[in-house]
C-alpha cells in the first residue's frame, strides 16, 4: 500500500491503481482494523483521479467498496 501511495503522489496513477490491486489480493478474506486502514487510506487518495475520470480509479474504488464490505 505504502508503494503505492508513492506512486500516485508522484502523479504515477496506473502504476498505482495495478499496486493498490496486487496488495487487496492478498487482503481478500482478512478482517482487521489494520486492513480496513489502509483501504479507506487508499479510497482516499483515489479520490480526486476518481474526479477526473481515470477509469482505474474508478475501478479500483469499486473493488475497495465490495472488500470494506466484506470484512
Amino acid at each position: 500500500m505504502a508503494q503505492a501511495e508513492m506512486q500516485a503522489a508522484e502523479g504515477g496513477i496506473e502504476q498505482a491503481c495495478a499496486t493498490w490491486g496486487r496488495a487487496m489480493d492478498h487482503m481478500d478474506g482478512v478482517r482487521s482494523a489494520r486492513t480496513t486502514k489502509a483501504i479507506t487510506s487508499m479510497r482516499r487518495d483515489l479520490a480526486r483521479f476518481r474526479a477526473r475520470g481515470v477509469r482505474c480509479a474508478g475501478a479500483l474504488d469499486d473493488r475497495a467498496i465490495d472488500l470494506l464490505a466484506h470484512t
